[in-house]
């Protein structure tokens, strides 16, 4: 097994592209968003690029994510690793926030929508946010690191690659799941999807009564909530 984590996603790219492998409710809203393996490494690069062509990301330094369960939760992980960069749970170099802009104290403060298809902000952010619908697409979809993580790389706060790879267990059910997938116990699960081949169907603002439906129309095998 790859010891860095985007060699093991590298990995499930090539084993099977074109399959799911993160689907997105919202009950809210309304929205459903299906995203393939490539897909999903295709967002991974254009915001990989972004982090290292727009606002100087650097490996060592450490991104905080403030986001709810979302999608682009996990593409700001991965494209976080991907540029030899840490998560933390604490204030980071960068601030990725949603529209509440809640982090504060970082070097940059990056502001998701959070509308569909990573679609920007309709109403001029604070001054000194930027708006990452508005950013990300002018970017690659090809990403190449200056500096490409080892095992003992920082990934979490005092976690390495090696130790978040280790740690996991390989899924290769598909699962539902309610929760954040970019704190500790949502990034063993994350890890663990993509070692084992399994794919996340990940529901923010979940209906209850929509709950039962949806495990048969996903197929989903696992409901993880909480």
């Amino acid at each position: 097994m790859s010891r860095v984590l985007p060699e093991l996603f590298a990995a499930a790219v090539r084993r099977d592209g074109a399959g799911p492998f993160l689907t997105y409710y919202d009950d809210a809203s309304g929205e459903r968003i299906e995203l393939s393996t490539l897909t999903t490494a295709n967002w991974v690069a254009k915001t990989a690029n972004l982090l290292v062509d727009e606002y100087d990301l650097e490996a060592g330094e450490t991104v905080a994510i403030g986001l709810p369960p979302h999608w682009l939760g996990v593409v700001w992980a991965l494209s976080t690793w991907s540029a030899g960069a840490a998560l933390t749970s604490g204030t980071g170099t960068l601030a990725i926030t949603g529209p509440d802009f809640a982090i504060r104290g970082a070097r940059e403060t990056v502001a998701s929508a959070l509308l569909p298809l990573g679609g920007r902000f309709r109403e001029p952010l604070p001054d000194g946010v930027h708006d990452y619908g508005a950013e990300v697409y002018n970017h690659p979809d090809v990403f190449s690191p200056y500096d490409v993580p080892t095992p003992t790389s920082p990934a979490y706060d005092d976690l390495t690659h090696e130790d978040l790879i280790g740690t996991a267990d390989p899924i290769g059910d598909r699962i539902l799941v309610t929760r954040t997938l970019t704190d500790r116990q949502g990034l063993g699960l994350l890890v663990g999807v993509i070692a084992g081949g399994g794919s996340i169907v990940l529901c923010r603002n979940l209906d209850a009564a929509k709950l039962e439906r949806r495990v048969t129309d996903e197929k989903v095998d696992q409901v993880l909530e909480g």
